[in-house]
């Protein structure tokens, strides 16, 4: 495939030849009627030079000095040609110059009118013609005599094959001056783009970390997102690492008990009490390790959700697994709302915290998402409920993974999940007494549109 620098020095050199290709056509157009026009007038003013030398004799005859100010005429096969005739269409007077040249008949002229045009002798030559009607008065009655001049066009396509051979060379080697500063802007002009791709050859190859460089306004964007994109795939990295390490640790603990006591003989610690114990502990750590290096975060050019329809699933939904107390849920978010990250993350979110005010709720829960402020790139959620409410005491560690008591200290996994996904996106969470009497949670997610 063609480079861009390629395309765009093809495309312009294809519209700078057409334009060039019109512009030498019209000039060479209007250089040709221009230089028929002065052909035209050159013939005019030597048909009045002539009339203005001539002498009508009575007889009719007319008369023309021996000198004629115009030496082309006295001069034999010279290229300029004329002859007057009369209203019979007898040719009264014939210029030296013509005198061994044979010329076709001529159309009478009224007077003081003219004609020119283009012929062509017997010969093959072509000529300038051109007639000019003119009245002299003979003994008392006026008759009407025509002028008729006829010039080689030889010089006419001198002038025109020299123009032309100029025009044309003085337009390719602009053509070729064009072409040449075209591609200097053009490697100027994507030097922004051959750039970009050399760094990020060294992020592929580890040289350096993101787009450093400072890019045209066009390209701030894409080079944004790319920065964005690599942020967010080291972040989900980092995620996995931290997951599987956490795990690993988190392991340790049941497997130890496991152990000892598997090597016990102490009665009170029977195996079959502890396993099942464990085990179901350690399904608890891994679902959540899982859950947690899962979490998206934070992506560039990721489709954004509407989150009044998630909102309205999740509602539902526990509006059937809590039927039997009947709560009233109050949901205040505009219609086309988006968030920008991953479905998932979202689901996740809404889905702990709302079915964590759902199951301490006595009858009323109240969710409001909005932005932070009007043209905010921040995203405020909060929950609450009617519930009991947290104990003072607990309220920093109600986010801690493992935490979960009867005494009102959360969903445990659940709103870790919620804490590391908050995180995830650059936002903070807290809790708060809600006026409804229960607690309230508040949530603020950076969204990067």
């Amino acid at each position: 495939m063609l480079s861009l620098t390629a395309r765009l020095l093809i495309s312009l050199s294809f519209i700078l030849a057409c334009f060039l290709g019109a512009t030498g056509y019209v000039l060479n157009k209007t250089f040709k009627e221009s230089s028929m026009n002065a052909a035209q007038y050159h013939l005019l003013d030597s048909a009045m030079a002539l009339i203005a030398t001539a002498e009508v004799e009575t007889d009719g005859r007319v008369y023309i000095p021996d000198y004629i100010p115009m030496p082309r005429l006295n001069q034999l096969n010279s290229g300029l040609y004329a002859q007057i005739i009369n209203s019979s269409g007898k040719i009264i007077w014939r210029s030296d110059s013509a005198q061994e040249l044979t010329l076709p008949p001529v159309d009478h002229i009224k007077n003081t009118k003219d004609a020119f045009n283009i012929i062509t002798l017997s010969s093959g030559e072509e000529m300038f013609n051109y007639r000019y009607g003119v009245t002299w008065e003979l003994s008392n009655d006026l008759d009407v005599y025509t002028i008729n001049f006829l010039e080689s066009l030889d010089t006419y396509k001198n002038e025109i094959n020299h123009f032309q051979q100029q025009l044309w060379v003085s337009l390719g080697g602009f053509s070729l001056l064009l072409i040449a500063i075209q591609g200097t802007l053009m490697r100027w002009s994507l030097r922004p783009l051959r750039t970009a791709a050399k760094e990020i050859e060294k992020i592929e190859s580890g040289q350096q970390s993101a787009l450093k460089n400072n890019y045209p306004k066009e390209l701030q964007s894409l080079t944004q997102n790319i920065n964005g994109l690599i942020k967010s795939n080291k972040q989900h990295l980092s995620r996995y690492r931290h997951a599987v390490s956490d795990l690993a640790h988190s392991l340790k603990t049941p497997l130890a008990l496991l152990r000892s006591a598997s090597e016990s003989d102490d009665p009170t610690h029977p195996l079959e009490k502890v396993v099942p114990e464990q085990v179901n502990q350690m399904r608890k750590i891994v679902d959540y390790q899982l859950q947690r290096a899962s979490t998206s975060g934070q992506t560039p050019l990721s489709k954004p959700i509407v989150i009044n329809s998630i909102v309205t699933k999740i509602n539902d939904s526990l509006t059937k697994v809590y039927a039997e107390k009947s709560i009233s849920s109050k949901l205040i978010i505009k219609p086309d709302l988006l968030f920008f990250g991953d479905e998932s993350d979202l689901f996740e979110l809404l889905g702990n915290t709302m079915d964590n005010a759902y199951k301490w709720a006595n009858s009323e829960i109240q969710l409001t998402i909005a932005h932070k402020a009007k043209n905010s790139n921040h995203l405020l959620i909060t929950i609450e409920d009617d519930g009991p409410g947290i104990e003072a005491n607990l309220v920093e560690k109600v986010l801690e993974r493992g935490i979960r008591s009867d005494e009102r200290s959360g969903s445990g996994i659940g709103l870790a999940m919620v804490n590391d996904i908050v995180q995830a996106y650059n936002g903070s969470i807290s809790l708060q007494e809600s006026h409804l009497g229960g607690c309230k949670f508040t949530i603020t997610l950076t969204q990067n549109q």
